[in-house]
C-alpha cells in the first residue's frame, strides 16, 4: 500500500491539474479546499470532513477558506451575469447595481453613488458616463456645491431597471443556490456585518496600505 506522503503527493497533483487555468488558485487553502470536496463529509476512514471537523483549524487558516470562497462567489455570479444581463435592457450588473440604488434616491451626487457601490473613481465614473449615455441617468449641478454634479434616474431608466426583474430573480435563486431559509438569514446577517466594517474602511481609510489597515482596524 501507497505511504500517506506519495498519496498527498498525488492529491497535489491532481489539484494542481485541475486548476491549470487559475494561476491564482495555487495554495494551501484552496488544496485544503479541494480534498475537502474530493473526500466528502465523511471519508472512506471515517473522519469528518465536515464543519465540526472545521472547528479544529486555527483562525489564520479559516480565515483564508473564507476569503476564497467569497472571491469564488463573487466570480460565479459574475460568470451567470455575463451569460443573462446583455440580453436585457441593462448590459451589466455593475450597471444594474448603479440604477437600482437610484430608484431609491432622488438624486446622489457621482462621488456619493460611486463610493455606495465600493468602487474606484476612474471605474465608477466610467458606468455612470455609460448610463447617461443610454439616457438611464440624468446629470445637473449640485446647487449646494458648485464643484459636484448630482444624478438621477430617468423614466427611460426605471424601465430598463425593471425589465430586468426576470433575469436578476434568476440569478440572486442560483447565487443563493440550496441554502435554507434559516442559513440565508444566517449568511445575509455575516455579510451585512462584513459590509459595514469593510464600507468604514473604504469610506474613511483606502488611501491606508493593507498592513496599516490591518493595524488601525484589527489591532485588538
Amino acid at each position: 500500500m501507497e505511504s500517506t506522503l506519495v498519496q498527498l503527493i498525488k492529491q497535489y497533483e491532481e489539484y494542481k491539474q485541475s486548476i491549470a487555468n487559475d494561476l491564482q488558485g495555487d495554495s494551501l487553502t484552496g488544496f485544503l479546499l479541494f480534498m475537502n470536496k474530493r473526500l466528502g463529509q465523511t471519508g472512506d476512514n471515517g473522519i469528518d470532513f465536515g464543519i465540526s471537523s472545521w472547528e479544529n483549524f486555527n483562525r489564520q487558516t479559516l480565515t483564508e477558506m473564507a476569503s476564497a470562497f467569497i472571491g469564488k462567489m463573487g466570480r460565479y455570479v459574475d460568470n451567470y451575469a455575463r451569460k443573462a444581463m446583455p440580453k436585457t435592457q441593462v448590459a451589466s450588473i455593475e450597471e444594474f447595481t448603479y440604477l437600482i440604488v437610484m430608484l431609491q434616491e432622488r438624486s446622489m451626487t457621482k462621488s456619493e453613488l460611486i463610493n455606495h457601490n465600493a468602487h474606484q473613481i476612474t471605474t465608477g465614473t466610467e458606468i455612470i458616463k455609460r448610463l447617461i449615455g443610454k439616457g438611464y441617468l440624468e446629470q445637473t449641478d449640485d446647487l449646494r456645491d458648485k464643484r459636484s454634479v448630482r444624478v438621477s434616474i430617468t423614466d427611460k431608466g426605471r424601465i430598463a431597471v425593471y425589465s430586468t426583474a426576470s433575469t436578476t430573480k434568476s440569478l440572486s435563486t442560483i447565487a443563493t443556490g440550496i441554502l435554507s431559509d434559516e442559513e440565508l438569514l444566517f449568511l445575509v446577517n455575516t455579510l451585512r456585518k462584513l459590509d459595514d466594517f469593510h464600507k468604514e474602511i473604504f469610506q474613511e481609510s483606502k488611501h491606508l496600505e493593507l498592513d496599516e489597515l490591518v493595524e488601525k482596524h484589527l489591532k485588538d
